[in-house]
């Protein structure tokens, strides 16, 4: 696999696990420090909108580099495999 390939495979994988650790911790956080975890608090007020943007945007660059590691991977494999020895006529 090429290096690129390889890079946007780790980055997705970085962006995916954040959406998730977003997903599950982010509700323990609000459920753990509230007496009544229905009534919201200034910080859960101001946080959440970031959060949930953060997440979706992990999610969507995440996805869209997974697209580009299958398109890096499939243009380098038929860069290699047209490739063969250059012939150059003086």
């Amino acid at each position: 696999m090429d290096k690129t390939t390889k890079k946007c495979i780790v980055w997705a994988i970085v962006c995916f696990v954040v959406a998730a650790g977003i997903q599950s911790l982010w509700p323990l956080y609000i459920n753990s420090g509230a007496d009544d975890p229905w009534v919201p608090n200034l910080l859960s007020t101001v946080v959440q909108p970031l959060l949930s943007l953060l997440q979706g945007a992990a999610m969507s660059i995440g996805g869209a580099l997974v697209g580009a590691a299958v398109v890096v991977h499939w243009l380098t494999s038929r860069a290699s495999v047209k490739k063969g020895p250059s012939i150059h006529h003086s």
